[in-house]
């Protein structure tokens, strides 16, 4: 069985990885991303929909080109980093992977959240 210390260590060596990629190859540049299979089938946004573009403007430092792209992803980025934050210091420490405690109704109010983006993203894409 894996040691949960080197697992965590590979995990933060490919999230910066895959950072510095995001960071030296935006994606308004370079056309190598996936696309959304979802805007490619209906022409609307899904609520997941420039989360790269997002991502990307948020390492150089432009918050308003990253509310722009994906508000949701930009204002749930913080809370990520640090869930991953907590998961990699209790793994370096203690030897072993634990989420953080969190309760209950989070995930029933993430889901729904995500759900009324996802409509208001579309009601406003339907009214330009």
């Amino acid at each position: 069985m894996n040691s949960p210390r080197p697992m965590a260590n590979w995990l933060a060596t490919a999230a910066i990885a895959a950072a510095a990629t995001l960071y030296r190859f935006p994606p308004h540049d370079y056309p190598f991303y996936p696309r959304c299979p979802f805007f490619a089938l209906t022409h609307h946004y899904c609520p997941g929909c420039g989360a790269t573009r997002a991502l990307s403007a948020l390492l150089h430092g432009h918050l308003s080109d990253a509310l722009h792209f994906n508000a949701a992803v930009t204002l749930l980025f913080p809370l990520a980093l640090a869930c991953f934050a907590a998961i990699y210091w209790t793994a370096l420490r203690h030897n072993r992977l634990e989420w953080p405690r969190l309760p209950a109704w989070t995930w029933k109010f993430a889901l729904a959240s995500t759900a009324v983006f996802g409509i208001a993203r579309l009601f406003v894409q339907s009214n330009l």
